[in-house]
């Protein structure tokens, strides 16, 4: 009797040990992080991702602007493990600029004063 109480004691335990393991979400991608650099001399109102001509994100950084010469950083999970999003940047004078880029390969997102949008190892 004793080793049964024992034994169903230790199964006790492990279960309680797992618990948190299968209460925790699944998480089936990566995250990316990376410093959002404002290069040009205008101010970003908004950071999204998404599609080129379809469905974008929502704001990514909708309680701030991103003035001229700031960084911030950013870091979004990809529950579809990709690594190519487009990138959408409107500036306060209405002014949108999209581009293409690889999180995987890029700590840095650098916003020109040429247009472009580059991502930087």
């Amino acid at each position: 009797m004793k080793s049964m109480i024992m034994g169903a004691m230790a199964a006790l335990a492990m279960l309680a040990g797992a618990a948190p393991a299968l209460a925790a979400p699944v998480q089936d991608g990566d995250y990316y992080t990376f410093e959002l650099i404002n290069g040009t001399p205008w101010t970003i109102l908004t950071f999204q991702t998404g599609e080129s001509g379809g469905t974008y994100s929502q704001d990514w950084m909708p309680s701030r602007v991103l003035a001229s010469g700031d960084t911030v950083n950013m870091r979004f999970y990809d529950s579809e493990d990709a690594c190519e999003y487009w990138v959408k940047i409107v500036f306060e004078d209405g002014d949108a600029w999209q581009q293409k880029l690889d999180f995987c390969a890029l700590e840095y997102v650098i916003v020109n004063e040429d247009g472009t949008i580059e991502g930087v190892e």
